[in-house]
C-alpha cells in the first residue's frame, strides 16, 4: 500500500529558486504576451545547465549572473525544449558555481490562449451591450509554466514579485496588494504589486479587465488588524456579490480563530470570472470563480445559497490549509481538498444549523459510493507522475471520499480533538510542505491513538466494505465485511481487503451508537433481533450495510417517530439502492421501502428518493413503454401527494427545507407526467414568458417548470423563449438554468439545436457541458449526442484537449448511461485505436458503469414487472393501470386505495393514466367503473399497433369538472401523441445510421457477441444465469484496461 510521493519526471533539486520578480506585457493584437523572469537561485552543485518547465513559451534571451561576484553573468548558447516532459534545458558555456546569490534572466513571448488554463482572455458583455475584454489566469495544477518559466512543483516554494502592464481604466489584480501604479505616455499603465510570502507557483495568480466590486472587513479580532475583502464582479453584476462577501468575513474571522494563526495576506478578493474552467480556485488572496459559483441574486434559490456558501469557505479554509501549508506532491491532493471540503460543511453547520447540512452531506457522497464501487476506481492516496494523471485525479474520489474519511475520523476521535489536531498540524507545517502520513503522525500525537494504522488502509485501498448482517436468532447477529461492487461479481482474489470499521451501532433500547471497531472478517454481537438496530448511526462511516428484510421492515417503522434522523433514513435508503443495482438484493426491495417514505417531511431525504429513481428510470429508459409508464406512475404518486400538500405557493418566511422540497416535488411529478402539474407548469411558463409576471415563477421553480415544458412541448416556441431567455438574462445562475434544461426535449430535431447551439460562440466553453447534460434523459437525446462524439472527436480533442477534466466530463457525458451490450461494444470499438491517456480513468470507468447497467437489467428486469404488476401499477396485460390506484404507493387492490382516489386535486378532478392495448379501433366517451367513479376515456394508436387508452376520472361535481378533465385528457394526449412521433422519428433514423455504419465498416457493431433483450422469451425469474451467460458478462470485465 505504498504511494509513490514523487516520480522521476520531477525536477532535480540542486538548484532551487528564491524569488521571483515578473513582469507581464499582453498584446492583445496578436493573443501573446511579454514576459520578463528573473529568479533568485541558489545552485547546490555546479552545472553547465538548468532545467526548468516552460510549455509553450518561445525564450528570447536567457542569462545567469551572480550579482555578488562583480557582476559575473554567463548568456545561455542553446534552448532545448523538452515536449513531453514540459521543460527547456538552458545550456551555458561556462561552470555556474555553488552559491545562493544567481540570479536567472530569461525574456520570453507567451501565449494569451483561449483553452481556460495558464495565462488566457475572456470577454463578456454587460446589460449595456458594452463588450469587455479580460485576461486571467488558472495555474492549478501544472499550468504557470504557460506563463513564466518556473520550478512548477508543489514543493518548490518561493517568494513572488509581479508587475503588470495593461490599459489605464482596467482593473488590475494579483496575490497581493497594489505596491505602485504609474500611468504610460502610450495609453498604458504599469501595476506593481507586493512581495508575496513564500508558496508554490499554482497558486500565483493576476487578472486584467474591466470590474465592479464591492467590500467589507473583517473585525480585526482574531487577526490584530482588519482585513479588506472583496467581491469583484463583471460590470453591473457587483450587487449580486453581497452574500458571498458576507461569507468571507465571516469564514476569515472563523478560520483565524479556529487555527489560532492570523490571515497571511492584508487582502482577500473573490473575483468572478465569465470563462472558468473549475467551479473555483484558491489562489491565494485572489480567489477565482464561475460567475454562478459566486455571484447570486437576491431572491436566487436556495439551494444555490447551499452551493455558494459550501463553495467560497472551502476555498477560503484552503488560504491556511492547502497555502499557508501545502502538499509535497499530488498524490496529497486528496489531503487538503478533502479537509477544505471537511472544514466548509463544519463551518455552514455552525452559520446556518437550520440547513441540516450533514444530510445534505450524506447525499451529497453517495456519487463518490457509486463512482468508488467500481474496479476502476483509485485510492484516495494515489501515485501520479506527469501532468495527465494528475489532471485526472481532481475528482470526486479526492474532494468527497477524501472528506468522508476524514467525517469518519472526525466521528471516531471527536471533533474538538480532530481541530485541535488539525491547528498542531498547521503550526508544524506552516510555510513549508506536508503528506497524508504527516497528518496521521500529528493526530496521533494529539489524540494518543493509532491514527496511521486506522487511516492508511482507507486511504491506500481502492473501494470499501459492505457489512452483511446474519441474524443467529433474537439476541445475536453475525457480521461479516466484503468488498462491495456494483457489479457484484467479486472474486475470491477481491475479497482480501480489510478494513477497520467503526461500527456506530444503534438499537432500539439504546439508540446512543456505540463506537465498536471491527478489523476482522467476521464479528458477532449481541443483538435484541426482535427489535430494530442500525449500524453507522448517523452515517459518518464510508460503507454500506446490507440488512435481513425484517429488520429493515422494523427500520422502516421508525420512520416518521423520531427515533432516525434525516440522515439516517437517506443512509438506508441508499445502501438498499445500491445493493439492489450490485445485485446483492432484488431491486422490488428498493421499491418496497419506498413505501415508507410516503409521508415523509424532510427535504434531503426526498432529494435522495428523486435521485434513486432517477437513477432507476434511467436504466431502465430503454425497456418497454409499458413498464417505464409504470415506473414513471410510482413516481407520480409519491411527489404529487407533496405539490398537494405544499402548493406553488411560497408563504413568506418558510423555512428554506420547505421551498426546496416544494421544488423538488414539482419537478418530478411532472417528469412523471402528472397532467395537473403540467398544466399548471404551462401556464405559469407563459405568464413569466409572455406577460413578464416574475411572480409567477419565483426562482426556485423556474429550474423545474422549464424542465416540465420543454419534456411536454410539441414544437420550438417554448424552445426558443427559453434560449432568448438565456441570450437576455445577465445573471449567471439563470443562464446555466435556461442552459441545462434545453437538453430535456425529446425531440429529435431540438436535440440537435441544443447540440449545435451548445458548441456555438453564444456558449461558453465552461458551460459546454451544462448544455449537453441533460441530453441523456431520452433515448434519443443519448443516441444523437453519442452520435455527435464520435462524428466529431477530432475536433473536440484538437480544440479541448488541454481544458482541464473536459474530455473526461464529454466522454462520461455521451456513454456512461448505456445499457446494453451493443452500446458497449460500439464505445470499446470506438476508443480502440485512441490515444486515451488524458481521459483513461474516466473512460474506463464509464465501461465498468455500461457494464453494472447490463447486468442490473439482465437481473432484475422481470423482478421489476412483477413488483409493478403485483402492487397495481401494471395489468396482467402488462399495460400500467394507475387509475385503480392511491395517490401513495399502497396496493391498487386495496379497497382503502379506491376510496382515496375519489378525492379531488387542487380543487379539480383526480387524474391518473390508464393505458390499455388492445387490438384495433380507438374509443372515447364517458363510462362508469364499478367503484361508482366517472370517467372519460379516449385512446390513440401506439406506433406497434396498440391502442394507448387513457382514463380521466371524475369526482362528480358536475359540468365544469367535466370539462376540465376534458382539457387535461387532451392535454395528456396531445403529450402522448407528441412522444410517439418523436419515437418513430428516432427509430428511423437509428436504422438509417445502422445501415450506414454496416456501408461503412462492412458488417454491423455486436456480431462478435449477441445479449437477447426479448423479455417475452425470459423465464419469469430473471435472476439466475447460466454459466455461459455468466462467462460472457464476466469476461467484459477485463476490457476497460488499457
Amino acid at each position: 500500500m505504498t504511494v509513490p510521493k514523487r516520480p522521476s519526471l520531477t525536477l532535480q533539486r540542486s538548484i532551487i529558486p528564491v524569488h521571483y520578480n515578473l513582469k507581464i506585457v499582453p498584446c492583445p493584437v496578436n493573443f501573446s504576451f511579454l514576459g520578463e523572469c528573473s529568479i533568485e537561485l541558489c545552485i547546490a552543485e555546479p552545472t553547465f545547465s538548468i532545467t526548468l518547465n516552460a510549455k509553450e513559451l518561445n525564450i528570447q534571451t536567457a542569462t545567469a549572473r551572480d550579482h555578488l561576484l562583480n557582476g559575473y553573468s554567463v548568456t545561455a548558447t542553446s534552448v532545448s525544449y523538452n515536449v513531453e516532459e514540459e521543460t527547456i534545458a538552458l545550456e551555458f558555456p561556462q561552470v555556474l558555481h555553488v552559491g545562493s546569490s544567481w540570479i536567472l534572466d530569461v525574456t520570453y513571448i507567451g501565449l494569451v490562449n483561449d483553452k481556460l488554463n495558464g495565462f488566457y482572455r475572456s470577454v463578456y458583455t454587460d446589460a449595456d451591450n458594452n463588450v469587455h475584454q479580460l485576461t486571467t489566469t488558472q495555474f492549478q495544477s501544472t499550468h504557470a509554466r504557460r506563463a513564466f518559466p518556473c520550478w512548477d512543483e508543489p514543493a518548490i516554494k518561493a517568494t513572488f514579485s509581479l508587475t503588470l502592464q495593461a490599459p489605464q481604466g482596467m482593473t488590475c489584480l494579483s496575490n497581493m496588494s497594489v505596491r505602485s501604479r504609474t500611468l504610460l505616455e502610450n495609453g498604458m499603465q504599469e501595476v506593481s504589486f507586493l512581495k508575496t510570502p513564500i508558496m508554490s507557483t499554482y497558486l500565483l495568480a493576476w487578472v486584467i479587465g474591466d470590474f465592479d466590486y464591492i467590500e467589507a472587513y473583517t473585525s480585526g479580532e482574531f487577526n490584530g488588524e482588519r482585513i479588506r475583502c472583496r467581491v469583484y464582479a463583471p460590470v453591473g453584476l457587483a450587487d449580486q456579490g453581497h452574500y458571498s462577501l458576507d461569507l468571507a468575513v465571516k469564514s476569515v474571522e472563523y478560520f483565524s480563530r479556529l487555527f489560532n494563526i492570523p490571515y497571511p495576506l492584508p487582502k482577500l478578493d473573490l473575483v468572478a470570472v465569465p470563462d472558468f474552467a473549475p467551479g473555483a480556485m484558491e489562489n491565494w488572496g485572489l480567489i477565482t470563480f464561475r460567475t454562478y459559483a459566486l455571484l447570486m441574486d437576491e431572491y436566487g434559490p436556495q439551494d444555490r445559497k447551499h452551493e455558494i456558501a459550501a463553495t467560497v469557505i472551502h476555498e477560503i479554509a484552503h488560504q491556511w490549509l492547502g497555502n499557508l501549508v501545502t502538499m509535497e506532491w499530488w498524490s496529497d491532493l486528496w489531503l487538503f481538498e478533502g479537509i477544505a471540503t471537511h472544514l466548509a460543511y463544519i463551518v455552514v453547520d455552525e452559520l446556518f444549523p437550520r440547513w441540516d447540512i450533514w444530510s445534505e452531506f450524506v447525499k451529497r457522497i453517495q456519487e463518490v459510493l457509486k463512482h468508488d464501487s467500481l474496479r476502476t476506481s483509485h485510492p484516495v492516496e494515489v501515485g501520479v507522475a506527469n501532468p495527465t494523471e494528475i489532471t485526472q485525479i481532481f475528482d470526486e474520489v479526492s474532494y468527497m471520499k477524501g472528506a468522508s474519511v476524514l467525517r469518519m475520523l472526525n466521528a471516531w476521535l471527536g471533533q474538538d480533538q480532530m481541530l485541535l489536531g488539525l491547528r498542531k498540524f498547521i503550526h508544524k507545517y506552516m510555510w513549508s510542505n506536508a503528506n497524508t502520513e504527516d497528518l496521521w503522525v500529528t493526530l496521533a500525537e494529539e489524540c494518543q491513538v493509532d491514527v496511521p494504522g486506522f487511516m492508511s488502509r482507507w486511504t491506500r485501498q481502492t473501494g470499501y466494505p459492505v457489512l452483511s448482517i446474519t441474524e443467529l436468532d433474537d439476541s445475536s447477529i453475525l457480521v461479516r465485511q466484503n468488498i462491495f461492487l456494483s457489479t457484484g461479481d467479486v472474486r475470491e482474489e477481491e475479497d482480501t481487503l480489510l478494513w477497520p470499521v467503526p461500527l456506530g451501532l444503534a438499537t432500539a433500547s439504546d439508540p446512543t451508537p456505540r463506537n465498536i471497531m471491527m478489523d476482522t472478517k467476521e464479528m458477532v454481537l449481541k443483538v435484541d433481533t426482535t427489535r430494530w438496530y442500525k449500524f453507522n448511526m448517523g452515517q459518518t462511516g464510508f460503507y454500506r450495510v446490507s440488512y435481513p428484510s425484517k429488520t429493515l421492515d422494523l427500520l422502516g417503522q421508525t420512520f416518521g417517530t423520531g427515533q432516525l434522523n434525516a440522515a439516517n433514513r437517506v443512509g438506508l435508503l441508499t445502501d438498499v439502492a445500491a445493493l439492489v443495482a450490485s445485485g446483492i438484493a432484488p431491486t422490488s426491495s428498493f421499491l418496497t421501502l419506498l413505501k415508507y417514505f410516503e409521508d415523509e417531511q424532510d427535504y434531503m431525504v426526498w432529494a435522495e428518493v428523486s435521485l434513486r429513481l432517477h437513477e432507476l428510470l434511467a436504466v431502465w429508459l430503454e425497456q418497454p413503454e409499458p413498464i417505464m409508464n409504470a415506473l414513471k406512475e410510482v413516481q407520480r404518486r409519491l411527489f404529487t401527494k407533496i405539490v398537494k400538500r405544499l402548493g406553488w405557493e411560497f408563504p413568506e418566511g418558510e423555512d428554506p427545507s420547505t421551498v426546496n422540497l416544494r421544488a423538488v416535488a414539482i419537478r418530478y411529478a411532472g417528469r412523471a407526467g402528472d397532467p395537473e402539474i403540467v398544466a399548471e407548469a404551462r401556464r405559469r411558463f407563459n405568464a413569466f414568458m409572455k406577460d413578464r409576471d416574475v411572480s409567477a415563477l419565483p426562482p426556485d421553480l423556474r429550474f423545474p417548470v422549464f424542465e416540465i415544458v420543454i419534456r411536454t412541448t410539441q414544437g420550438v416556441e417554448e424552445y426558443e423563449e427559453i434560449v432568448n431567455y438565456y441570450r437576455e438574462t445577465f445573471i449567471p445562475a439563470e443562464k446555466v438554468v435556461a442552459l441545462s434544461v434545453l437538453g430535456y426535449s425529446s425531440s429529435l430535431e431540438l436535440v440537435r439545436r441544443t447540440l449545435a447551439f451548445a458548441m456555438s460562440p453564444e456558449v461558453r466553453t465552461q458551460d459546454i457541458l451544462s448544455a449537453i447534460a441533460t441530453l441523456r434523459s431520452s433515448v434519443v437525446g443519448r443516441a444523437e449526442l453519442w452520435n455527435f462524439m464520435r462524428h466529431h472527436w477530432d475536433v473536440l480533442y484538437e480544440r479541448h484537449c488541454a481544458d482541464i477534466g473536459f474530455l473526461d466530463y464529454f466522454v462520461l457525458l455521451s456513454i456512461e448511461s448505456f445499457s446494453t451490450l451493443e452500446r458497449y461494444q460500439e464505445v470499446q470499438a470506438f476508443f480502440a485505436n485512441k490515444d486515451t491517456s488524458a481521459y483513461d480513468r474516466i473512460l474506463a470507468t464509464c465501461l465498468e458503469g455500461i457494464r453494472m447497467n447490463i447486468l442490473w437489467l439482465e437481473r432484475d428486469c422481470k423482478d421489476v414487472e412483477q413488483w409493478l404488476r403485483v402492487n397495481g401499477y401494471l395489468t396482467e396485460s402488462a399495460s400500467t393501470d394507475s387509475g385503480k390506484g392511491a395517490e401513495g404507493l399502497s396496493s391498487a387492490a386495496d379497497p382503502a386505495s379506491k376510496a382515496i382516489s375519489s378525492g379531488s386535486v387542487n380543487g379539480g378532478p383526480n387524474l391518473a393514466v390508464n393505458m390499455h392495448g388492445t387490438s384495433s379501433g380507438a374509443s372515447s366517451g364517458t363510462s362508469t367503473p364499478s367503484n361508482g367513479l366517472q370517467f372519460l376515456q379516449a385512446g390513440i394508436y401506439s406506433q406497434h399497433g396498440t391502442n394507448v387508452r387513457s382514463q380521466v376520472y371524475l369526482d362528480g361535481n358536475g359540468q365544469a369538472s367535466e370539462e376540465q378533465a376534458r382539457q387535461l385528457l387532451q392535454l395528456q394526449q396531445d403529450q402522448q401523441r407528441h412522444e410517439l412521433r418523436m419515437q418513430r422519428e428516432y427509430q428511423l433514423q437509428h436504422q438509417q445510421q445502422q445501415l450506414q455504419l454496416q456501408d461503412e465498416h462492412g458488417h454491423s457493431h455486436g456480431h462478435g457477441h449477441s445479449l437477447n433483450f426479448d423479455h417475452g422469451s425470459r423465464q419469469q425469474d430473471a435472476r439466475p444465469r447460466t454459466l455461459e451467460r455468466e462467462m460472457e458478462l464476466l469476461s467484459m470485465s477485463g476490457d476497460y484496461e488499457f
